[in-house]
């Protein structure tokens, strides 16, 4: 069963997308921020695959990804962005240059499933 490490800083976003990854078949650790994000990364075993927000406060999602591929390298073309912004070029346009994929928190929220089980198996 893969392991999905989601970050954000709305609890009801984390809770909305783990009964979606758990109805997928998967097992979800929540971080309400990057930076508790990363603290879990240094004390785990690596997850399959990160789903993260983009606009957090403190860290945002582009400085937990580029710090996290830095710290877990593994997760290179596993994560996930979402965002509320994502038609905004100041976001999507660094994210495309990370080649990650971006999926609008307004749309349905089912895609990440998708998106996630297509990033585990790039294991």
């Amino acid at each position: 069963m893969p392991t999905v490490l989601v970050v954000d800083d709305e609890a009801f976003i984390r809770s909305a997308l783990r009964k979606i990854l758990e109805r997928g078949g998967m097992t979800v650790i929540e971080a309400a921020s990057a930076t508790e994000a990363l603290g879990l990364l240094a004390a785990t075993v690596g997850p399959d695959a990160v789903v993260s927000d983009v606009l957090m406060p403190g860290m945002g999602g582009l400085a937990f990804y580029d710090e996290m591929i830095k710290q877990s390298p593994g997760l290179n073309g596993r994560v996930v962005f979402l965002t509320g912004a994502a038609r905004d070029p100041a976001i999507h346009g660094p994210i495309e240059q990370r080649g990650v994929p971006l999926i609008s928190k307004i749309d349905d929220l089912m895609l990440v499933l998708d998106a996630v089980r297509l990033a585990t198996f790039k294991k």
